[in-house]
């Protein structure tokens, strides 16, 4: 006999109002709220950073400012250090202080742009980093995180493969490290062999993805007994930027940052491509010969786009998509393609979903009901920031910028 459901719990007041109010309604609400808690947590910095550079924190006998944040805001010691850190670097940098002000910029995009912005970069980097998902941002830190060449050296030597047999699960469990190189081309090969596995023959249904890229290490074990290497090789893209090659930034391979030294090393080696990107990473197209997108301009989507461009999504790109169809006359130009996931590609063949821009800078997504899909969170409404000054007496100031007719409100 089954159990009975339990009824859901009755909700609050506060959440049955809300309950009560319409999908748009909740989403500006939230929206606003986000928006308000960047802007106070803003004021939070500048006064965290005046205490810290008065050395407040040694009237309380603390030993720094982090640890007094600890006791006195009860905060973990990692969320304090980071916040004593963001605010002084915030305190040099006015435009992105602005930018998360006002809302326009989350506290997950702002901290690591923070790790490396300067005053010379800080005005662009405000405009830009709103049109940023907060992994972009991570991304593109990464790009600029010094690695020493002890880090480089300590990636190699942690490098290990150990395997435990489990009676009762059948099988054997398996642990271990690679670096980043090394990394990238069993990834490679797995994805790559899960990707073309296809379903089923006997059920049509296609194994977990987890799954098929165990088989996939099976099938390349067997491979190598049979020393047969096979017709196409899997290919592992280390992604350059300019300044990589002069020692001034690091390169990618996918989300794993690689040191100037290995992207030097690299360049002789040939199971390794190497893409110079300008600043923008702008791609080059095929134009109207042929709808098939070649492999080397998919790679290049995807070191452009990194996940599914659906506002606020970071799933895995599994889709190469015209946003001008090729049968309407759309190109296979970087412009015209996009990177989107299973279920965003299935979506955006819906009725009356549009996509409208160029890939290459903005886009704009439209929904059934009318809706356009935000690029970046709304700035903080002048009687929301009246309200709360009027609840706590914090007169919050306004940037307010004149938006780029060029990059969209």
């Amino acid at each position: 006999m089954a159990e009975p459901v339990s009824p859901p719990p009755v909700p609050s007041a506060r959440v049955a109002a809300y309950q009560a109010c319409t999908p748009r309604d909740r989403a500006d609400a939230i929206a606003q709220l986000v928006a308000a808690r960047n802007a106070i947590d803003a004021e939070l910095l500048d006064v965290v950073t005046a205490a810290d550079r008065q050395r407040d924190w040694k009237v309380d006998g603390a030993t720094a400012m982090a640890p007094w944040l600890v006791g006195t805001c009860h905060v973990s010691l990692a969320t304090a250090r980071t916040g004593v850190r963001t605010g002084n670097r915030l305190a040099a940098l006015p435009h992105l202080r602005d930018a998360f002000s006002e809302g326009l910029v989350s506290w997950d995009q702002l901290v690591p742009t923070t790790t490396y912005a300067t005053a010379e970069t800080d005005e662009r980097l405000a405009r830009e980093l709103p049109g940023w998902t907060a992994a972009e941002a991570e991304r593109r830190a990464a790009i600029h995180r010094k690695i020493t060449s002890r880090q480089t050296a300590d990636r190699t030597h942690r490098r290990g493969l150990t395997w435990r047999a489990d009676a009762t699960a059948g099988g054997c469990f398996y642990r271990g490290f690679l670096p980043d190189t090394e990394a990238a081309l069993v990834n490679a090969a797995l994805t790559r062999a899960a990707q073309t596995a296809g379903p089923d023959p006997l059920t049509g249904v296609w194994a977990p993805f987890e799954s098929r890229c165990a088989d996939a290490l099976v099938d390349q074990a067997r491979t190598a007994i049979a020393r047969d290497p096979g017709p196409d090789p899997a290919l592992v893209v280390v992604h350059v930027p300019a300044g990589a090659l002069d020692g001034h930034a690091n390169g990618l391979i996918g989300d794993i940052p690689v040191s100037p030294e290995t992207i030097r090393r690299l360049l002789g080696d040939t199971p390794i491509e190497l893409n110079v990107d300008g600043p923008h990473g702008t791609c080059i197209g095929i134009g109207r010969p042929r709808r098939t997108i070649p492999r080397w301009l998919r790679r290049r989507i995807h070191a452009r786009d990194h996940t599914c461009r659906f506002p606020g999504y970071s799933h895995p790109i599994r889709h190469i998509h015209h946003i001008t169809h090729w049968s309407d006359g759309g190109p296979t130009n970087s412009w015209n393609l996009i990177g989107l996931c299973w279920d965003h590609h299935h979506l955006i063949h819906e009725p009356r979903w549009t996509i409208t821009g160029t890939a290459d800078s903005e886009l704009t997504i439209t929904t059934p009901y009318g809706a356009t899909l935000p690029r970046h969170p709304p700035p903080l409404h002048p009687d929301t920031r009246h309200k709360i000054a009027h609840a706590t007496g914090i007169h919050l100031p306004s940037h307010q910028r004149t938006p780029d007719p060029a990059r969209g409100p």
